[in-house]
């Protein structure tokens, strides 16, 4: 079972000891359920599409079942259940979205994940940044520099990936890097500096309209241009996922200028 199976289990348990306390689930006996198409591996990105598609379609299926259990219980505790589990579907689906559209995207440029060369990347979506993180380092690691605690972050990506905490106020904890957010901006080549020192392959920096506020735009966007050319000089990747609107259109478009932006 994986590790996306494991959680979805425990958190179906966890919504059916609330509902019944007293109770444990009782396993019945029936026919395996046939997942048609089965793709023992993809051989093309045509086969990965497909297979995420039936996802897509199975998620949207279990999460009306849900919706409509939720409507026709009498039970009140049996609807609040069914549209926790409906909620639940929704937020697979829309990460199981998320992929189809980067992966469609690429397909269209006629560019594989795996073939974009060491530079620096632009995302408004926050998951495709970690889903091409992840594509970009494959067996290596990278380092994830992030507002989210470490814990969250490797809990999301099921490796036990390198963690630089932005934070001003959290305790040091054994394993656990933090870095006030006003110190970052002068850390480029020092991170860079890391990167090489542990063979990295990647930096994932999230949130980067965070850093707005300990600096102004114009050291925001030096920042990111230094880091993302030695990214460039040094042969890893810069993903870096930031939001539009906190930007002035001038600033946006430097970046994009600068930084291939992926939808």
């Amino acid at each position: 079972m994986s590790d996306e199976s494991l959680e979805h289990k425990e958190r179906l348990y966890s919504l059916f000891k609330r509902v019944f306390p007293d109770e444990e689930p009782v396993k019945v006996d029936a026919p395996p359920v046939e997942v048609a198409p089965f793709y023992p591996e993809f051989e093309k990105v045509e086969d990965y599409l497909h297979a995420l598609e039936y996802c897509m379609e199975s998620e949207l299926f279990a999460k009306r079942t849900y919706e409509i259990l939720s409507a026709k219980a009498e039970d009140e505790e049996a609807r609040a259940l069914f549209a926790q589990l409906a909620l639940m579907e929704e937020e697979h689906y829309e990460r199981i979205r998320k992929v189809y559209e980067l992966v469609s995207k690429m397909k269209r440029r006629k560019i594989p994940l795996e073939a974009l060369e060491p530079g620096g990347y632009l995302f408004e979506d926050r998951e495709k940044a970690r889903y091409t993180f992840l594509d970009v380092t494959g067996e290596d690691k990278g380092l994830v520099i992030t507002r989210e605690h470490p814990k969250k972050i490797r809990s999301w990506m099921k490796i036990d990936v390198p963690v630089l905490w932005l934070s001003e106020s959290a305790m040091k904890m054994s394993g656990v890097k933090t870095l006030p957010p006003k110190l970052l901006l002068d850390k480029a080549e020092d991170i860079a500096e890391f990167v090489s020192s542990e063979n990295l392959r990647a930096v994932l920096l999230e949130s980067a309209e965070y850093l707005l506020l300990e600096t102004n735009e114009k050291d925001l966007i030096k920042f990111l241009l230094d880091l993302r050319d030695l990214a460039i000089e040094r042969g890893f990747y810069l993903i870096v996922s930031a939001e539009k609107e906190a930007f002035t259109p001038t600033s946006w478009a430097i970046l994009r200028a600068n930084m291939e932006k992926i939808e």
